[in-house]
């Protein structure tokens, strides 16, 4: 805000709220859609804009209301036409919405790098893009990127969207085309002018953020391992949720010397056992950093991951897995840590998990009850025994509480109670919700799992 803006107001005082948009059409129409657009135009509101059109796209689209031709030729900005590609329930949409950008594919990988370059930001309807005049050489870089600031503080934010359009029409590129776009910008004269210089300088940073985001493509992945790869794009890439589980393995086998790479895979959002697992084993020589991981791993994604790991480790690796189990035993719930024990007595021996437990606690009379059990026996069966008692206890427990907080309308409230009710209250409050986090982890892992495929990556774009 410049001071004359800021003449009129009072000290303290917030900045005025943009309008919010209209509620949703029940079945919109493109006539819906256009008095949407000519709304945001009077009253901008960019953090919303794209959300809003988008969603009265799609319904309209799923409904029948909208007609793929009216997608492309009507709807604006183009990006809104372009990301329908990725829903898989309007086929019908994004061939259309497809069909109209391979049109345009005769004028080569000039047409391709322009697309890329423009979609994001073009206000026009998807058929305008496409028809756009083609570029034609030196300088056309910087004609493509250049925005004047009114046409930038109109432009829409695409903050918190699952898909980019850049990245979908990069995915929908002949291989050729795609690397030729992504290699572009190391091509330079020898004396460029101020403004290739600036169109070069954000066509890196629009690869940079398109290494962040969805859908991926081979081409796009791949170019982070080349030689025009650096270490702020793998950073992205191991950053990015859909990233598949190959990629990330790749990411730490390959540049284990870039330890923000590292540690990115280590607290991945979505990262399978086996390539976390290998995150950590690229730090084993560096026992502070390993907790260091393990403690970020378990504050930023639960324990449910963390188990995940332990279980991916062959048997040879039972020394690395008794490590882990070490270094993470007391930030671990009980629950959680007997299937640690668990497992590290399945690729190890019984004597290991009372060797470790041991260390945790410095005294025998301290050590878990269900340790001291298998001691005891001299088998690993109470663990076992425990694990499963503790699974079926967890179920009945769920039930219990849900009962009981049914019957009183919110959560367990220990502060009315007896000292033992209380700690009993505070210890349920307290497993119900790592339980409940470790469901939302499973819920959302297994409906990324389409989109961190391999698949995904050679075919991104869900059409028959």
């Amino acid at each position: 805000m410049n001071r004359v803006e800021d003449r009129g107001r009072t000290p303290g005082s917030q900045p005025p709220r943009p309008p919010q948009p209209p509620p949703l059409p029940s079945h919109p129409t493109i006539d819906d859609y256009e008095r949407a657009v000519a709304g945001f135009r009077l009253r901008p509101n960019p953090e919303a804009e794209f959300g809003y059109l988008r969603e009265v796209a799609l319904v309209g689209a799923r409904l029948g209301t909208i007609r793929p031709a009216e997608i492309v030729r009507h709807v604006q900005p183009a990006a809104v036409a372009v990301t329908l590609v990725m829903e898989p329930d309007i086929v019908t949409v994004g061939d259309a919405v497809a069909r109209a950008i391979l049109r345009g594919d005769s004028a080569g990988p000039q047409y391709w790098a322009r697309m890329v370059r423009e979609v994001d930001t073009a206000r026009c309807t998807l058929a305008a893009l496409v028809k756009a005049r083609p570029d034609s050489g030196r300088g056309v870089i910087a004609r493509g990127m250049r925005r004047t600031p009114n046409e930038q503080a109109a432009g829409v934010d695409l903050s918190g969207q699952r898909w980019r359009a850049a990245n979908v029409v990069l995915a929908l590129a002949p291989p050729l085309a795609a690397r030729a776009f992504l290699a572009s910008g190391a091509t330079m004269h020898k004396q460029p002018s101020a403004a290739e210089l600036t169109a070069l300088r954000e066509q890196a940073s629009l690869i940079l953020d398109m290494a962040a985001q969805a859908p991926l493509c081979r081409e796009l992945v791949g170019h982070a391992f080349g030689s025009l790869g650096d270490t702020a794009l793998r950073m992205r890439l191991a950053e990015n949720p859909f990233t598949p589980d190959s990629v990330l393995a790749r990411l730490v086998r390959e540049h284990d010397t870039e330890p923000e790479v590292t540690r990115a895979v280590q607290v991945h959002e979505f990262a399978g056992g086996t390539a976390r697992r290998l995150a950590f084993l690229a730090v084993r020589d560096e026992p502070d950093a390993v907790l260091r991981g393990l403690r970020e791993l378990l504050r930023l994604r639960g324990e449910e991951p963390f188990l995940e790991m332990v279980q991916a480790a062959p048997a040879e690796e039972a020394a690395w897995v008794r490590s882990v189990v070490a270094a993470a035993g007391s930030d671990l719930q009980p629950e959680t840590r007997l299937r640690a024990y668990v497992r590290l007595a399945e690729i190890s021996a019984p004597e290991v998990v009372w060797a470790v437990e041991l260390t945790r606690t410095g005294a025998l009379e301290r050590m878990m009850p269900e340790v001291r059990a298998s001691m005891a026996a001299g088998t690993a069966e109470p663990l076992i025994a425990a694990v499963r008692d503790e699974t079926a206890d967890a179920v009945a427990a769920a039930r219990r509480g849900a009962a009981r907080l049914a019957g009183r309308g919110g959560a367990v409230r220990p502060s009315h109670r007896g000292h033992a009710e209380t700690e009993h209250a505070e210890e349920w409050n307290r497993q119900s919700s790592a339980r409940a986090r470790a469901e939302r982890h499973r819920v959302a892992a297994a409906e990324m799992k389409r989109w961190r495929s391999d698949k995904a990556l050679d075919d991104p774009v869900p059409l028959v």
